[in-house]
């Protein structure tokens, strides 16, 4: 793939330079400017420039890359190189065929750090050359960072902060281009992936980011891979990384409004929600009619001393019938909540059995689904479900449910509690087109057990965030039958 090498500024003597690779397809498209990293010590653009730059071409990008100073220029040389170019692209949109508000930064390692920088400090670096460029912004529209260096005071990658610093880099200087530090309201939505076993960059960069942007109401989708080296790339090699340019691309396209044709991915989250509180059928039913959701709700009623204590707290038969009514699964959750692992067989079918029987009583059918109390899968009582016909059972082994190759009986899930933003966001990063997330929720808010609640302002906030994404929320039951 050939490209056009240009000089990103008038004074011959700054080697830096743009790179953009032309194509013969005519109308405008958005723009993704690729910064390849090398820890602000060299630029990686064999392995983090033009491939990555060809492999976004065929999702209807115009391609650029960035050849950007380094050590032993320091902080700002760098990240004037990137806004500079960023206001060219957008100076010269009409000439390349860019469409100037759809316009990406896509970073590696230092150069993920470079990239975050013209998102989070492009107001704050003077990057003018005394030409019309000057007068375009160089606030990209959105965000992709790999495996990104982000913060210069925790768990920094050391060669990076030396080289655009320096051996003596004052304090208040790594705070600086700390950028979990620098998000405000105006920084743009970003994409970000990590590998857990990253030896070079800690994925903690990665999740200071996130949560930061998470935080300040920022759009932000992150994407944790378990397995991988840093330097990725492209995820050559793991099937479930090569994957993140589609994912990304489908980012940008659903939540950032790029003009690109791509199909939309289907995304699944399954709701479920334990132990009937009446808060499910005053506040949680409403609102999720609101955005039309499904939901799987798994009652019970406890032993008889402690229901006695929390009876004001608990649906009652009539109540959860209205539950059904509105059109949400009502599941089996036992009948006194006991440790299903260690109960004889028969005590164990007696508690499904009476809770069934209890439902029946309300005019609800009998439940397809059941929840393990207390989450733990429980073996010994697999045949004991599938007497009762009983087509799926959830636990709370957290990971994806994988509906073609999982157990039907040890289906796993993600609690979500204590406003654990960080890890409803964790837990939603593992959707892909072939699984699904279950969610696990209690009392919205719970004060019968409060060490699983979660309040109803950050509840609000959740459903928000799947409904404008666009993700497909549904029940079990739902699901299976798809």
């Amino acid at each position: 793939m050939e490209c056009v090498q240009l000089p990103l500024w008038r004074d011959s003597a700054i080697e830096s330079r743009l790179d953009r690779y032309p194509d013969s397809d005519p109308g405008k498209k958005p723009a993704l400017l690729v910064i390849p990293g090398g820890g602000y010590g060299n630029v990686c653009e064999t392995t983090e420039g033009q491939p990555v730059a060809e492999c976004f071409r065929k999702f209807g990008f115009r391609t650029f890359v960035l050849r950007y100073r380094v050590a032993p220029h320091r902080y700002p040389a760098p990240q004037q190189d990137a806004l500079r170019a960023i206001k060219l692209i957008r100076a010269h949109a009409d000439a390349w065929g860019v469409i100037p508000d759809q316009l990406a930064v896509c970073g590696f390692s230092a150069g993920a750090h470079l990239a975050a920088c013209t998102g989070t400090l492009h107001d704050r670096i003077p990057a003018a050359d005394g030409d019309t460029a000057d007068t375009f912004s160089g606030r990209p529209d959105a965000m992709l960072l790999a495996y990104p260096v982000i913060s210069f005071t925790n768990n920094p990658h050391q060669g990076s902060v030396t080289n655009l610093l320096g051996p003596d880099a004052a304090w208040e200087d790594m705070e600086r281009l700390s950028l979990e530090r620098q998000i405000t309201g105006d920084t743009p939505p970003a994409f970000v992936w990590h590998t857990a076993t990253d030896q070079i960059v800690p994925f903690r960069n990665s999740l200071l980011f996130a949560d930061a942007m998470w935080r300040a109401n920022r759009r932000c989708e992150l994407h944790l891979f378990p397995y991988g080296p840093h330097g990725m790339q492209l995820g050559y090699g793991r099937d479930d990384i090569r994957r993140w340019p589609e994912q990304a691309a489908a980012f940008l396209r659903t939540g950032c409004g790029f003009d690109l044709d791509l199909p939309a991915p289907r995304r699944t989250v399954v709701l479920t929600f334990d132990d009937a509180v009446k808060n499910h059928l005053t506040f949680v039913a409403p609102l999720l009619k609101e955005h039309g959701f499904g939901a799987t709700f798994f009652p019970c009623r406890f032993s008889d001393e402690w229901r006695g204590k929390n009876e004001a707290h608990l649906l009652t038969g009539a109540e959860l019938r209205q539950l059904h009514d509105m059109g949400f699964e009502i599941g089996n959750h036992t009948w006194s909540h006991p440790d299903m692992r260690t109960l004889p067989a028969e005590d164990a079918g007696r508690e499904i059995d009476q809770f069934n029987r209890f439902l029946a009583d309300s005019g609800i059918p009998l439940p397809k689904s059941f929840a393990y109390p207390g989450g733990p899968f429980a073996e010994n009582i697999v045949p004991l479900l599938k007497e009762r016909r009983f087509s799926a059972a959830r636990t709370t082994e957290q990971r994806p449910w994988r509906k073609s190759s999982d157990d039907p009986m040890r289906i796993p899930a993600f609690p979500v509690s204590q406003d654990d933003r960080l890890g409803f966001f964790r837990a939603l990063s593992c959707c892909r087109e072939d699984n699904a997330v279950v969610l696990v929720f209690h009392g919205i808010p719970d004060s019968v057990h409060p060490w699983v609640n979660n309040s109803p302002e950050c509840f609000r906030e959740y459903m928000e965030y799947l409904d404008n994404e666009g993700f497909h929320v549904v029940s079990m039951a739902e699901y299976l039958a798809e």
